[in-house]
């Protein structure tokens, strides 16, 4: 189908949502307090706006369309579709895609989606999400993309107020972490799935560490963004789920292990808990249907983007290709470093991927700096105590490792490994820190 994406309808439309988003995010500015970090709010708003804008412009004119315009095609045959039926659209967005064909709900009159869309369920469910967005903004694909922006922007504001609650590091350094990536703000602003999950999985860790770390009451509407936030992520991308599941388990046990730091055999019996309870917790989650059904997911995602010639762009191959239990676990070092580290700067000559590329340098600087600034072991150290880090660390290996395994193409890649970024900043950066520089100063 044919959609009007930039006009002057469409552009107005889009220039007023931007005016009152950012009214919006000055009144909110006027209530924070520490005056030091008052000043990114704004900032952060209008750098997600501003990669959101890019994305958004560079799939329309650059390459003329992509998944981003097609999920929005998606959303307005949706968005016809109530207004001539409304019990049909209802019927449609709680369906799953395989009624799409055999409803018959779609005509002329509402224009037609995608095909392929129609055909993957992670994709049309992006569609329904757009769909529910396009009537507030009244049908302007470039509102509705601020609109998504604007979403991102608050959950990584609360990411980045619960670390600095949390005291691992020294206020700009959490703000270029977790606000001011430029990839993030990138691929992780627009209409995609990686926009709707990247939201998911900054709800879902803030409001979890906000109760089970910093204390606080939860209440009703938490809980709703939890519940909402995993049915999410469960519907787009279900080994996200796996992917936070599991250094969220870690990090609550570097949290009990800190209790009894000066208790040695306590605290030896605790992290031995810990290891054998994430051994077993890890052969158990091999063994069941839902790793079962990752694992089956793997190998189909990384046969299509080898064998399916509509696949365009720099590719990449891994040794190890074998997606079995056991050929994952071979695969594992090859695909964490190609998750993190690739596309190197050569690769990335692509106005899709140039400052993926300047951003692996800045990432194998601060890996070599980590390791040979200082005592390593120590940094590790501290990683280990803090919960936050724990599962920044873990969850990372585990997104560069999917990422890596299952893209083959590099514009997959990028994509894919953007939510880990922040997190793995936030390891490299941690030794940038005022308790390291309290503790060496006392020494």
């Amino acid at each position: 189908m044919e959609s009007s994406y930039v006009s002057i309808y469409d552009i107005s439309i889009g220039l007023i949502y931007m005016i009152i988003l950012i009214i919006i995010a000055n009144s909110r500015k006027n209530n924070i307090l520490d005056g030091e970090i008052k000043k990114y709010y704004v900032q952060n708003v209008l750098f997600k706006f501003f990669f959101a804008i890019s994305f958004a412009v560079i799939y329309l004119i650059y390459y003329g369309g992509g998944d981003t315009t097609a999920y929005w095609d998606g959303a307005i045959t949706l968005n016809k579709l109530f207004f001539k039926s409304p019990s049909n659209y209802f019927e449609v967005m709680i369906n799953d895609n395989y009624f799409i064909s055999s409803s018959g709900y779609f005509d002329i009159d509402t224009g037609y989606p995608p095909a392929w869309l129609t055909r993957e369920s992670e994709a049309w469910f992006i569609c329904k999400i757009t769909s529910l967005a396009s009537f507030l903004t009244f049908k302007s694909y470039f509102a509705t993309t601020l609109v998504f922006a604007f979403l991102t922007a608050m959950a990584s504001w609360r990411v980045f107020e619960l670390i600095l609650k949390l005291e691992t590091h020294k206020k700009h350094i959490v703000a270029l972490c977790v606000l001011f990536v430029p990839t993030v703000s990138f691929w992780c602003t627009g209409i995609s799935k990686d926009t709707v999950v990247f939201i998911s999985i900054l709800n879902l860790l803030y409001y979890i560490f906000d109760v089970m770390v910093l204390r606080n009451p939860i209440k009703l509407r938490h809980i709703l963004i939890i519940v909402f936030s995993i049915f999410i992520i469960y519907h787009v991308r279900s080994f996200v789920l796996a992917a936070i599941a599991a250094p969220i388990f870690m990090a609550f046990g570097a949290r009990l292990t800190k209790r009894y730091e000066k208790q040695f055999f306590t605290k030896l019996l605790f992290r031995s808990l810990i290891l054998f309870g994430g051994i077993i917790i890890f052969l158990q989650f091999f063994a069941s249907n839902f790793a079962l059904e990752m694992v089956a997911e793997a190998e189909l995602v990384q046969l299509d983007f080898t064998q399916n010639e509509t696949y365009t762009g720099k590719r990449y191959e891994i040794t190890n290709t074998d997606a079995s239990p056991a050929g994952l676990l071979r695969a594992i070092p090859e695909s964490v470093f190609y998750g993190i580290y690739r596309p190197f700067i050569n690769e990335s000559i692509s106005p899709t991927l140039i400052i993926n590329g300047i951003e692996s340098l800045v990432l194998m600087f601060l890996t070599v700096r980590f390791f040979v600034s200082g005592n390593p072991f120590r940094k590790i150290k501290n990683i280990r105590k803090e919960e936050i880090l724990v599962f920044a660390f873990i969850f990372s290996l585990f997104i560069a490792f999917m990422a890596g395994f299952t893209s083959v193409l590099f514009g997959v890649l990028v994509r894919i490994r953007a939510p880990l970024l922040p997190f793995f900043f936030l390891v490299l950066t941690s030794s940038i820190n005022k308790k390291e520089v309290v503790t060496e100063i006392e020494e």
